[in-house]
């Protein structure tokens, strides 16, 4: 069975598979750095069975929680 996650905690999901921070999480998500914490102590790792983040993301894609289309290519930089 799927595990439950809220939208909020797909986002971060997602920013954290793309290599972000919890504090660049925090900015872009306009939420407090405490709030990203939480969200992964209490919520998402809980949830997903997860032992640390690098597994909750793993775990997410596993389950379907996130596919190919939420990575974002790295932007090359300009020679």
């Amino acid at each position: 069975m799927k595990a439950r996650l809220t939208p909020r905690q797909l986002d971060i999901l997602r920013l954290a598979a793309n290599g972000h921070t919890d504090a660049a999480i925090a900015h872009q998500l306009d939420i407090s750095l405490h709030t990203v914490r939480d969200q992964w102590r209490f919520g998402i790792k809980p949830r997903l069975g997860a032992v640390d983040r690098t597994n909750a993301v793993a775990l997410a894609f596993a389950a379907g929680h996130l596919n190919a289309t939420d990575l974002h290519a790295p932007r090359e930089h300009a020679a």
